[in-house]
């Protein structure tokens, strides 16, 4: 059994305008965007004057947004909660396991080498 936990495939489809991207960051300085973001002051102020940007760009900053990190949150919960339904369910075939062992070594008629009996080292 294994899990798949977040990846690309999850990705947002769509994205916020320019706008209200830097809307809901607090409109904060151009400068202060170009050095979050690696690119040129006059870039910024071009995308604010069109108001649109590269999808990079959109993307790169809607996981500062409130809705970037509310899904960042609502996937790591949803992940959480994946991988402690696994470990129950390793858990319970433990359980299980165990049970089926203990039940064999029951069937044994106790042969010398019989590992459940006397341990890998005959000890």
């Amino acid at each position: 059994m294994s899990i798949k936990l977040y990846g690309l495939g999850q990705a947002p489809v769509s994205l916020p305008i320019w706008h209200t991207i830097l809307d809901d960051l607090g409109n904060p300085p151009p400068g202060r965007v170009a050095r979050v973001l690696g690119i040129s002051k006059r870039s910024v102020y071009r995308y604010s004057q069109i108001g649109y940007a590269p999808r990079v760009v959109n993307l790169a900053l809607f996981w500062l947004t409130s809705w970037g990190r509310a899904s960042v949150h609502a996937q790591a919960t949803n992940d959480a909660q994946v991988a402690v339904g696994l470990v129950n369910a390793l858990r319970s075939d433990i359980v299980r396991l165990e049970g089926q062992v203990r039940h064999l070594s029951q069937l044994s008629y106790g042969a010398a080498n019989d590992p459940l009996i006397r341990g890998p080292h005959g000890r």
